[in-house]
């Protein structure tokens, strides 16, 4: 599990691949969430047409991977990332991070 402090703006990626050919695939639909230990998961970002990713954008880098930021200044703990594709890709599985406090490290 990868660890951030507070603050840190944190990189989340993903490669989609079609499960019949176990190539890179777009998904019709491209979502991110995360969900804080012990919170209700955010609200889902979805993917438009960027190609540079930012806070709160997912920006398509390459067919089938997409990559958005995540702002962890107004939160601490473990942390669930979790990518969806509805369509023709799928995803790999979910990954947990962890946020502590500047001065725990």
């Amino acid at each position: 599990m990868s660890v951030y402090l507070q603050g840190s703006i944190i990189e989340s990626e993903v490669r989609f691949l079609n499960p019949d050919t176990n190539t890179a695939a777009d998904p019709t639909t491209v979502e991110f969430r995360y969900q804080i230990a012990g919170q209700s998961p955010t609200a889902a970002i979805t993917y438009t047409s960027a190609t540079i990713p930012a806070v709160g954008v997912i920006a398509k880098l390459g067919i089938g991977w997409y990559k958005t930021w995540i702002d962890s200044t107004s939160f601490i703990g473990k942390t669930l990332e979790m990518w969806d594709g509805l369509g023709t890709g799928q995803a790999p599985g979910d990954r947990w991070f962890e946020v502590i406090a500047r001065g725990s490290e």
